[in-house]
């Protein structure tokens, strides 16, 4: 199972940036069959933003158990994507809810390429974990 979460968030972390970029060139303004595919990934992207807040607080609550002194890289590794995914999760929610349901002026374009371009990183590296084996 851990095998195919990790791809699953590998695959959509490269889907999501492959979007991000060719969007500019076959739909500029955002109004066609861009739209359509945003319309498809965000919800892909909170399940696979869940999925990395669950992996990362499974991660913190192993390395917390260790009880070692000091700050190690491990810990700050586990922080950032928990704290991470949590901030992308809110900022994404924000940006959706708002943008399509209650009012389309609440949604900030610089947030969306904000949270499609860390959404990527955060995506891959918990894909990379789960892959590896390493967590859950």
């Amino acid at each position: 199972m851990n095998k195919i979460l990790g791809n699953f968030l590998k695959v959509l972390a490269v889907v999501v940036w492959v979007q991000f970029l060719a969007i500019l060139f076959y739909d500029p303004a955002q109004e066609g069959v861009g739209f359509q595919i945003w319309s498809v990934l965000d919800p892909l992207m909170v399940i696979a933003i869940l999925i990395t807040i669950w992996v990362a607080f499974r991660r913190k609550t192993e390395i917390d158990s260790l009880a070692e002194e000091g700050v190690s890289r491990d810990y700050v590794e586990a922080n950032i994507a928990l704290y991470g995914g949590v901030a992308l999760l809110a900022a994404l929610l924000w940006n959706w809810i708002g943008s399509r349901w209650a009012y389309p002026l609440v949604s900030f374009q610089w947030l969306w390429i904000l949270i499609d371009l860390t959404l990527p990183l955060l995506l891959f590296s918990a894909g990379r974990r789960l892959t590896r084996k390493e967590a859950l």
